[in-house]
């Protein structure tokens, strides 16, 4: 007979690991999903040492959707169910649109929301079946605003943000809960890893620790909450947005993450490229 267990993706660090140990603390059994086998063993281990839960790993690309097919295998396999999806993994990227790499950005696209999508579309029928269960979501403050910078970041966290509000409506009264988290900033590696550390957003707006939002977000994510906003400051603010014309909140928002080196000096796009001349003969005039 299988068991119930909490499926997390992006769990071995930042609010996936804190999301991970709540959910262990509880006394729940645990699937951990992230691209990175050693690491995944690593968390299995100090998890399985400190809380007396089975913690199982599969190490999947959630960019493609075979991996997220995988995931679905490897719960059935270990003979569990998911009773709770946590959507956590994510990436982000910053700088001017016209510089990104465009196989990045689809990645980016592909984890941030299809990989939502898909994993959601895979495990929330079995929960209703059930009627019991829930999905946990994480967004983003950037959710709540165009971002200059971070535009397919902050679009991809305004999908999760409306998907998951849309969700949590159509399972009222099923027993299934859908509830997503949008934190404000967050200390953990995903702003270095952007080239976002010297951005003057990083200085202005406090910083949450993962185990904050974590604890928060697991509690009302219980209580039947289908939004969490973490903190004093943004329930103010994604309140505040909603007052603010564009002509205002955009380029506040973009000296806010522009994207700065070392001493502050703010960075400029690349040059583009000429496209070459078409050899074409030109068509004549038509009058």
């Amino acid at each position: 007979m299988a068991l119930p267990a909490v499926v997390i993706t992006g769990a071995t660090e930042g609010i996936g690991r804190a999301l991970a140990e709540e959910f262990a603390r509880d006394g729940h059994n645990l699937v951990l999903v992230a691209r990175d086998g050693v690491k995944l063993a690593r968390t299995a281990a100090e998890l399985s040492r400190d809380y007396s839960v089975e913690v199982k790993v599969t190490a999947q690309d959630l960019c493609t959707p075979e991996g997220c097919a995988r995931v679905e295998q490897a719960v059935r396999r270990f003979g569990f169910y998911a009773d709770v999806l946590v959507n956590n993994a994510g990436v982000m990227s910053s700088g001017f649109f016209q510089d990104e790499d465009p196989a990045a950005m689809r990645r980016m696209i592909d984890l941030d929301v299809r990989a939502v999508v898909d994993l959601t579309a895979r495990f929330l029928p079995g929960m209703l079946a059930r009627g019991h269960g829930g999905v946990l979501n994480l967004s983003s403050m950037m959710g709540y605003m165009p971002v200059p910078y971070q535009a397919v970041y902050a679009a991809s966290k305004a999908f999760v943000l409306s998907f998951s509000k849309a969700l949590a409506y159509e399972t009222m009264g099923t027993g299934v809960k859908v509830s997503v988290v949008a934190p404000g900033v967050v200390s953990t590696g995903l702003h270095s890893k952007a080239g976002t550390e010297n951005s003057r957003y990083l200085l202005w707006f406090p910083a949450a620790t993962p185990e904050q939002i974590a604890k928060k977000a697991c509690r009302r994510f219980k209580r039947g909450w289908s939004v969490t906003l973490p903190g004093l400051i943004n329930p103010l603010g994604a309140l505040a947005v909603r007052f603010v014309p564009d002509f205002l909140l955009v380029p506040l928002m973009g000296w806010f993450f522009r994207v700065r080196d070392d001493e502050g000096r703010v960075l400029w796009p690349r040059p583009v490229a000429k496209p070459p001349e078409s050899k074409r003969a030109p068509e004549p005039a038509r009058l």
